[in-house]
């Protein structure tokens, strides 16, 4: 190898002096074509000058007419033809010299030249014919001259062309004999080379095929020149060929979906096994049957369409499969054609729970739109500005507006917002202050009539951001049966509670002997009609207060008391009904102090004491105590009667409750005491409730603030 390469840059080096030989003499021949260039210019230039001349002075004379611009002096460029031929002569003093003398003879003549055109401007066409013709033979030695440079011009390029066409001859003899002498190393070296390479390029060659082929590959080539990385290359590319493959087909075998090829006449040509899961039949059983198998008569040609018109481009569409049973399934396909292998791979994808899943979203859609649509109350979502985004056909009949009107407008519009408060700002403050419950408040209609109207509003999310369900209810007539309910109250109150005190008066006097002695059957049918009274009594009572609660009208009057006065009273007074059942009451000792209204917590203290009577067994024991945890009283009233169900538990606070419906008939009472009793706690800012296991007994208590309250009369709302 070392031999080729010396020799190799020997030749180049002899090659390289000659090519630059020839490429000096090639631009002195440039050089010579460029002189004669400028030489035959400057001559151009001068006769064109003079012609020039001729022809003004005609035209001048002829109609005497002023200077024609057509015959405008031309000699300025003689000045920059000369600095260019004395630029390219600077390398030879003689040429360059002669060049000069030329240079002067010629500036003369440009110098007559416009001295006579000033003289035929003057209109001393004398002077200037008589300037010319003595200019003559000054014009005839300048283009002597200027022959005689270029003739010296044409030797020089003439000599330069024999130089070149020896230097030519010269480099072919070196040409040919550098290519006889690289024909003689390229004859050795391929002998070498074929006896120490072409067998290991054979091999890589075999490899190149087998990979071709996906054959297994010929054991490795040892060594560390190009062929044998060449060949690890090829080794390493049919490794990953193999391991893609081998996860190629892991996709395919596992793949959920059915991947199959089909080829330009609709025949299943490759299916994955997945079609034994997804269409019921097995790959090798679909294998070169027509896709119309596995479609319905009425879509197979449709289908078939859609397929070809995937070879102007990948694309997707919807059909059905008809499995193996029979049924039919939605798939969506995904093709694309290959126009190399002219097949077209596809996959199919089960969305038959897709579809069932939309088709009842829809049918839920439509259920919630027509409850949505048919709901009594005024259904409206906002945004945080307050702007109306939808509403339902109750809101419209509610404010006398069209859904046009509605929709894009304030939410302010509706409950006569202030000029002065923006729509975020009136927005805001109606979230605040229904965020723990309904809020009540006039709403106006398009003709400015007023609506009395409850709100509530929930915040939810959507893909656009927060939004607010807002729910109207028109409380109109809700005010007119509380109107009627107060004035039905006041009615028992008046038309009632007095004829019933004045029975039970006269009830009262029967006993005295006011009507004459009674006997033991009078006796007893008085006392069951003033018992009786008694009850009813106490249930228009009940109901007057639970009305009071309700309407905001429990007045009641704070001040710092001992507790245990308050539960002594108490005591007292259900004391008769304890021992007409044999029950004992035990009272435990407190000193503290609690801020409240001291006749209202004996009211809640009887009411827990009268229940625990009336459901205790005779004989049984009542207890009464107090504990303070923190800022909180507590007073615990435990019994041992029969408990109470864990799903009764939180009904008995509410009004008309009872465990048992059996219970007014035999135990007495109305149902109201406990829903009163929980009205006083709430309002003294506590809390009430029981604890009780079915069989074994209820403890009811109740928790007070130690802390006294900012005011000292107020009144429920």
């Amino acid at each position: 190898m070392v031999i080729p390469l010396l020799f190799q840059l020997g030749f180049i080096y002899v090659l390289n002096g000659q090519l630059d030989q020839a490429e000096r003499e090639r631009q002195q021949e440039s050089i010579y074509k460029e002189k004669k260039q400028h030489l035959a210019k400057i001559s151009r230039i001068v006769l064109a000058d003079a012609g020039g001349l001729a022809i003004y002075g005609m035209r001048k004379g002829g109609d005497g007419s002023g200077p024609d611009v057509r015959y405008k002096h031309v000699s300025d460029a003689v000045p920059a033809e000369f600095e260019a031929l004395e630029r390219l002569s600077q390398n030879d003093p003689q040429e360059l010299k002669d060049i000069q003398s030329v240079r002067e003879l010629a500036t003369k003549i440009v110098k007559d030249f416009r001295r006579i055109r000033n003289d035929i401007s003057s209109d001393n066409y004398l002077v200037a014919v008589k300037q010319f013709n003595q200019l003559r033979p000054q014009i005839a030695v300048l283009e002597n001259q200027l022959q005689v440079v270029n003739d010296l011009q044409d030797q020089l390029e003439n000599a330069g062309a024999e130089n070149w066409s020896a230097r030519r001859e010269e480099v072919k003899r070196v040409l040919v004999l550098a290519t006889l002498v690289n024909i003689l190393i390229a004859t050795l070296l391929s002998f070498a080379f074929y006896r120490g390479t072409t067998r290991r390029l054979a091999i890589v060659v075999e490899n190149s095929e087998r990979l071709a082929r996906g054959q297994e590959l010929l054991p490795a080539l040892t060594g560390t020149d190009e062929i044998a990385q060449l060949d690890s290359v090829f080794n390493q590319m049919a490794k990953i060929l193999n391991e893609a493959a081998r996860k190629e087909r892991a996709v395919v075998e596992n793949a959920v979906d059915v991947i199959f090829s089909i080829d330009e006449r609709s025949t299943l040509t490759n299916i994955s096994p997945a079609s034994l899961q997804v269409f019921g039949y097995d790959s090798e059983d679909l294998r070169g049957r027509n896709v119309r198998f596995l479609l319905p008569k009425d879509e197979a040609d449709e289908t078939v369409q859609k397929l070809t018109a995937t070879q102007r481009g990948d694309a997707q569409f919807e059909s059905h499969i008809t499995k193996s049973g029979g049924t039919q399934i939605d798939v969506l396909w995904s093709v694309h054609w290959s126009s190399e292998e002219r097949q077209y791979f596809c996959i199919a994808h089960d969305i038959t729970e897709r579809k069932r899943a939309e088709n009842l979203l829809r049918l839920a859609e439509a259920r919630i739109r027509l409850i949505v649509e048919s709901m009594p109350i005024g259904l409206i979502i906002i945004d945080d500005n307050g702007r109306i985004e939808l509403n339902n056909p109750s809101v419209e009949r509610m404010f006398e507006k069209t859904m046009n009107d509605l929709v894009g407008g304030s939410i302010g519009m509706l409950f006569g917002k202030p000029e002065t408060v923006t729509d975020a700002e009136f927005t805001a403050d109606l979230i605040q202050k229904t965020k723990s419950h309904a809020y009540e408040l006039e709403a106006v209609s398009t003709y400015k009539k007023k609506i009395p109207v409850e709100v509530s509003m929930n915040e939810f999310e959507t893909l656009e951001g927060k939004r607010h369900l807002v729910l109207v209810i028109d409380v109109t007539e809700r005010h007119e049966v509380e109107r009627l309910k107060q004035e039905f109250i006041s009615m028992v109150s008046h038309e009632l509670r007095s004829p019933l005190n004045s029975v039970l008066g006269f009830l009262e006097m029967l006993p005295e002997g006011i009507y004459g002695d009674l006997n033991d059957t009078g006796q007893e049918k008085v006392t069951v009609a003033e018992r009786n009274v008694n009850r009813l009594i106490r249930l228009i009572n009940d109901l007057l207060e639970i009305d009071r609660t309700e309407a905001g009208r429990l007045s009641m009057e704070i001040e710092d008391i001992p507790i245990k006065p308050l539960i002594d009273r108490s005591v007292d007074a259900v004391k008769a009904l304890a021992d007409k059942e044999n029950i004992t009451i035990t009272v435990s000792d407190s000193d503290t102090i609690v801020t409240a209204d001291g006749d209202r917590i004996v009211q809640v203290i009887v009411n827990l004491l009268s229940n625990a009577i009336k459901y205790s067994p005779k004989g049984g024991k009542i207890e009464v105590t107090t504990s303070t945890q923190e800022d909180w009283l507590e007073v615990r009233v435990k019994d041992e009667g029969r408990g109470i169900p864990a799903q009764y538990k939180a009904l008995i606070f509410e009004k008309f409750q009872q465990v048992d419906s059996s219970d007014w008939r035999q135990k007495g009472g109305t149902g109201l005491g406990l829903a009163i009793s929980k009205a006083i706690i709430d309002q003294l800012n506590g809390s009430i409730g029981v604890d009780s296991e079915e069989g074994k007994g209820s403890t009811f208590w109740f928790r007070l603030p130690l802390k006294k309250v900012a005011s000292s009369q107020f009144t429920a709302s």
